[in-house]
């Protein structure tokens, strides 16, 4: 063997000693990544160690008229056992679902305002998260992605008592809609169902007509 060939043959053996070196350190990394914590598909809008998700109380639930121009626009929930207790003042509000904020304010009547844009069934949805802390002026801009699970804001001091008022549309809408024959308005508790455990919704939701 000439000295070239030799050379060669130990640049061949190099060569497949650090193929093997990249394929290890592919698989490692991929284990290590397998390993990391993903974030939830979909959560629930409620739920602390204070207040776990089935403790909630629907103090008022959804009342559908035929045209949407009457009525409550989706569910409102309450830490308390009753409506409207004070116990769940500045209680954490989870996106429910991965997304990208459409629209954010406040008004007096509102207080804090977020609509999160979101995907459910493959058809977009816009899902509101009303009667906020104003801070969530200041965590949130228009674009903005969220994750389910992300803190959208903490629930405010409304006049007859803190709670989330939480409703979805299959049309957008800016944050201070209500009623409206421009927006469709989505009964929420069947596509939360479609995402979460029915029964802990149902829990969440105990106490509504």
């Amino acid at each position: 063997m000439t000295d070239v060939q030799s050379v060669v043959t130990l640049l061949q053996g190099a060569q497949a000693a650090n193929d093997q070196v990249d394929d290890l350190l592919i698989a490692a990394l991929a284990e290590l990544t397998a390993q990391e914590p993903q974030p939830p598909a979909w959560t629930y809008p409620v739920g602390s160690e204070k207040f776990p998700t089935d403790r909630w109380y629907c103090a008022q639930h959804h009342e559908w008229s035929k045209d949407n121009t009457a009525g409550h626009t989706g569910v409102d929930l309450n830490g308390d056992e009753a409506p409207w207790g004070w116990v769940d003042l500045d209680e954490p509000v989870w996106a429910i679902a991965p997304g990208r904020v459409h629209s954010v304010g406040w008004s007096q009547g509102w207080r804090g305002v977020i609509v999160v844009e979101i995907e459910h069934d493959g058809h977009p949805l816009w899902t509101r998260y009303a009667h906020l802390r104003s801070g969530v002026l200041a965590w949130w801009e228009v674009g903005d992605t969220v994750e389910a699970g992300h803190k959208l804001g903490l629930i405010g001091d409304y006049p007859n008592g803190p709670h989330l008022h939480f409703d979805m549309a299959g049309s957008p809408f800016t944050w201070q809609y209500y009623r409206t024959r421009t927006v469709k308005w989505i009964d929420p508790v069947p596509v939360l169902k479609a995402h979460l455990d029915p029964a802990v919704v149902d829990a969440m939701l105990e106490g509504g007509p």
